[in-house]
């Protein structure tokens, strides 16, 4: 049975842990990749560097995101494109992914380099190692382009069911940076320079196997400029379908820097343990993450061809594995969150922090679970703009608003667990406008 055929007919479990199992291990690599700055760095015994990476922190899902934009999105209209038997329109969407990265990633490249300073003092950074996280982006803004075209272009080579030459690009380039990260940082005393130096290395790696990958997958993928249409449904559309995810993602972020602006008011020490807290809840919402997007070829594949039923039983399996890993992996990291705090750095104020921020945050995986499988899904049955508004709403509109009332209410308690409150809403939402939407298809 072939790739296409497997979507079509292979059975609904089967065809999830094929396609999910190796996406999982992708965005694992994922999290290894952006919890091994943060780990190393607390090797060093230096707070004040693992504050600024900490701080730092938003600014990496922003480049990413770009990548994410025309990866989730370019992914879900070329698998469409497949099913629809398209193969030309394919081609030129690919191509118009490829160089949007090249245009982006330069741009992005001379905005951190030229506005470091206001940039840091936006995310919310003290005095006291401001200094460390200026060095830390200005190494990281040289590979811009890289690293959206890596994290884009993992995505689209799913577009035809593909999991393995994906996989292998993002775990060659993730080892490397495993492997530089205590050379450069510890070995050479290089600190956060070199933190960003290693990310950048694997990131070159990534792309360079990723172009050799890409050969491979002429027949619907094209990277020529003879290829580049700028029409609504090579481009525009794309672009699209990819908003919801990449807006939430920059949302975030944004909602990190008020995080840490607040934070900053009770504590520098806090704003290093929700660094690290956020590592750690990456082990979750990457994990559900990377199911959804692993399934979403084929829910976007039997959309194409209009098979509803086969579309909505794929949606409800996966969104129940994405519950169970939730509940799993909150009960592992809340009961033994004392051992996860103190691989990273034996602090005892950072620690004090950090008890309260992964039982806040991992008490509603399993209810960010249905979150994130309502705003993939719905974009993967071409339902972009009822994706973004639930995107939009649950990371800014919602989540803001929040922090700073609790906050003003209870402290640093209350911006804890604020992130559970935006769960449940979120979920809630979601639920609500995907069901009628598969009711539809």
């Amino acid at each position: 049975m072939n790739k296409q055929s497997k979507l079509e007919e292979g059975k609904v479990w089967s065809v999830i842990a094929s396609l999910a199992i190796p996406t999982v291990i992708i965005t694992m690599v994922m999290v290894v990749y952006n919890m091994a700055d943060v780990f190393f760095i607390g090797k060093t015994g230096d707070v004040n560097m693992i504050n600024a990476i900490s701080v730092c922190m938003p600014i990496f899902p922003i480049i990413q995101a770009f990548g994410t934009l025309i990866g989730a999105g370019g992914c879900t209209a070329i698998s469409v494109a497949l099913g629809e038997k398209n193969l030309e329109k394919s081609k030129k969407i690919s191509s118009f992914c490829f160089y949007f990265c090249v245009v982006a990633g330069l741009a992005m490249t001379i905005v951190l380099s030229v506005f470091t300073e206001p940039i840091m003092s936006l995310l919310g950074a003290s005095e006291s190692y401001k200094e460390y996280g200026m060095l830390y982006l200005r190494f990281l803004a040289l590979g811009c382009p890289v690293m959206m075209f890596s994290n884009g272009f993992v995505n689209i080579m799913r577009a035809d069911g593909s999991m393995k030459e994906p996989m292998i690009a993002n775990l060659s380039g993730t080892i490397v940076n495993i492997i530089l990260d205590p050379i450069f940082i510890l070995g050479f005393d290089m600190g956060v320079a070199g933190a960003a130096i290693a990310t950048v290395l694997g990131n070159v790696l990534a792309t360079v196997i990723l172009l050799k990958l890409l050969r491979g997958k002429k027949y619907f993928l094209s990277l020529s400029p003879k290829k580049l249409e700028l029409s609504y449904d090579t481009a525009l559309h794309p672009m699209a379908l990819g908003f919801p995810i990449a807006s939430g993602t920059i949302l975030m972020s944004f909602s990190y820097m008020v995080l840490n602006n607040l934070l900053l008011t009770i504590d520098a020490n806090a704003q290093g343990a929700f660094g690290i807290g956020r590592s750690i809840m990456l082990l979750s919402t990457m994990t559900q993450l990377g199911i959804c997007m692993g399934v979403q070829p084929a829910v976007s594949y039997n959309y194409g061809r209009g098979d509803g039923k086969r579309v909505r039983e794929f949606v409800l399996k996966a969104t129940m594995a994405c519950v169970i890993f939730g509940l799993a992996i909150a009960f592992i990291c809340i009961v033994g969150r004392d051992a996860i705090l103190r691989a990273f750095i034996d602090d005892i104020a950072i620690m004090g922090y950090g008890r309260k921020i992964i039982f806040g945050c991992f008490i509603t995986a399993p209810i960010y679970a249905i979150y994130q499988s309502a705003v993939t899904f719905l974009q993967a049955t071409d339902s972009a703009k009822w994706s973004a508004i639930i995107t939009v709403l649950r990371q800014g509109i919602i989540l803001i608003p929040a922090m700073i009332i609790l906050n003003m209410y209870w402290g640093f308690d209350g911006i804890v667990y604020c992130f559970a409150v935006v769960d449940v809403i979120g979920a809630f939402i979601g639920v609500i406008v995907l069901w009628k939407r598969l009711k539809k298809i």
